[in-house]
């Protein structure tokens, strides 16, 4: 591309002032701007500064970059907006260049100001709103394909471009999430407008307490825009039609793949804002709050990704909350499993689900321990006349600790050291408890018949496993943290 604009430059060179110059430089820039078309904004942002730099008359780069300016403020194509976003900051607002006026030069800052935010290919910004129970929420939040359609309830195009949407919305094929943002503040207006985007999460601002006219450049409506898996912007400006179009391109290749990496990651984000009080029921609750914004709102994809993406992120947790929480929301959300009813659901969701409840279901919270003895060392508190420590075989429901412990676990893991240094300061402090090692390493080389019997007991799944018995032998807690 640079050889084009290096013979461009060339004529930049050689043109003088006259209007008649003037003109043949018009038509190279428009031969430059249609060989150009289809590049990405990185690539068009350094040809467009290479251009305006190798003109060497002040008045003929300013006519240059203008001309630059002016073709992608206008232009159709979606995407350009960021160039003219980096040339209007870079050549103008910079003052590098000057404009024609003033009014110009304020207009540049005012289109800058309202669409530097919202590029393709920019992480969405997150913007807060009220839903209609008055509740502040911030958007976008949803795993998965996201929509933020603004609108206004006595828009005419917007009263066109909603049904479309929601024509769009039920058809189900795409999974989507999409936030209807009215960005009035006629409250009745809205309520009635609401019945005409039934699967949609409705949201206003109604006392503009927030900056989202400016992060998504609202200044007018309907605006629409796409946002991927990632967070990503990958679409804006968008009506309907363009937007079925895009949802093709970006689905035509795309079987949905749950427990990607960015989903993961998202929900840690979410769950680490609870902090060490994070709790089983603080879990069930936020999927019961995830449920009610996408399957309540009749949004069955929407809900699949999302209860699907947490499922492998439940599953890919150590901690006593997380695991003690698989059990009951897949006997609420995942084996009812009507909805789940392609391949695709049954390879990646349904067997992973019916392999965690199996796990889950075995010695649980509340069961008496299986009375099976098990090879291990018992470490409790010395005194003079009983040693601390001591190998052998063991009951597990004849500790009799208060509480007991029970760590199964492998030499070889880190954080199966990190927890039997943590048995060394519990037992110290503490002359009632008792904690029974088990080296499951050891077992299966020694008595692989009985290591095969934990397994099938214990959700050996992960290690270290550690279980609190009570005195009679009755499982009072499971995968506990020690440290």
């Amino acid at each position: 591309m640079k050889k084009f604009i290096a013979f461009l430059a060339v004529c930049l060179l050689s043109i003088g002032l006259r209007a008649q110059s003037y003109e043949e430089l018009g038509a190279k820039l428009e031969e430059y701007f249609a060989a150009l078309a289809g590049e990405s904004a990185a690539v068009q942002n350094a040809e467009c500064d290479f251009l305006i730099e190798s003109s060497r008359d002040s008045l003929v780069r300013q006519y240059v970059a203008l001309r630059i300016y002016d073709h992608y403020l206008q232009s159709k194509i979606m995407g350009d907006e960021a160039v003219a976003v980096h040339v209007a900051e870079k050549w103008f607002l910079s003052r590098a260049i000057p404009m024609h006026s003033d009014g110009d030069f304020l207009n540049a800052q005012v289109f800058v100001m309202f669409n530097r935010n919202s590029l393709i290919g920019m992480q969405a910004p997150r913007i807060s709103l009220k839903d209609t129970a008055g509740k502040v929420v911030e958007i976008p939040d949803a795993p998965g394909y996201s929509v933020i359609y603004f609108y206004d309830t006595s828009c005419s195009i917007c009263k066109l471009e909603t049904p479309r949407l929601r024509q769009l919305m039920d058809e189900g094929r795409y999974p989507l999430t999409v936030y209807a943002v009215n960005v009035g503040d006629q409250g009745e207006d809205w309520e009635k407008y609401r019945e005409n985007l039934p699967g949609a999460i409705h949201l206003w601002d109604p006392e503009h307490e927030g900056d989202w006219q400016i992060q998504y450049g609202v200044l007018q409506t309907p605006k629409m825009y796409l946002i991927d898996s990632k967070g990503e912007i990958v679409g804006r400006g968008l009506d309907t039609p363009a937007l079925k179009l895009l949802l093709e391109k970006e689905f035509s290749t795309k079987t949905y793949v749950y427990g990607e990496a960015e989903q993961l990651e998202r929900y840690g984000r979410l769950f680490a804002s609870y902090g060490d009080s994070l709790s089983t029921s603080d879990i069930l609750d936020m999927a019961d709050y995830l449920a009610s914004r996408t399957l309540g709102e009749g949004n069955v994809t929407a809900f699949k990704q999302t209860a699907g993406d947490l499922l492998y992120y439940l599953s890919s947790q150590r901690g006593e909350a997380y695991r003690e929480a698989i059990g009951p929301f897949v006997e609420k959300y995942v084996r009812p499993g009507e909805i789940w009813n392609t391949p695709e659901d049954k390879a990646q969701i349904l067997s992973l689900a019916d392999l965690l409840l199996d796990f889950s279901s075995r010695s649980p919270v509340g069961s008496l321990v299986p009375d099976v003895a098990v090879p291990g060392t018992l470490r409790r508190k010395g005194c003079l006349f009983v040693r601390g420590t001591r190998s052998g075989s063991f009951s597990l429901r004849s500790l009799k600790g208060n509480p007991a412990y029970v760590v199964f676990y492998s030499p070889g893991c880190s954080t199966c050291k990190e927890t039997l240094a943590a048995v060394d300061a519990l037992v110290r402090q503490d002359r009632k408890v008792k904690v029974l090692l088990v080296d499951m390493d050891a077992l299966f080389a020694d008595e692989p018949d009985q290591a095969s019997q934990l397994l099938d007991t214990f959700d050996l799944s992960v290690l270290p496993f550690v279980l609190e018995l009570a005195p009679d032998g009755t499982v009072t807690r499971r995968y506990v943290q020690l440290f």
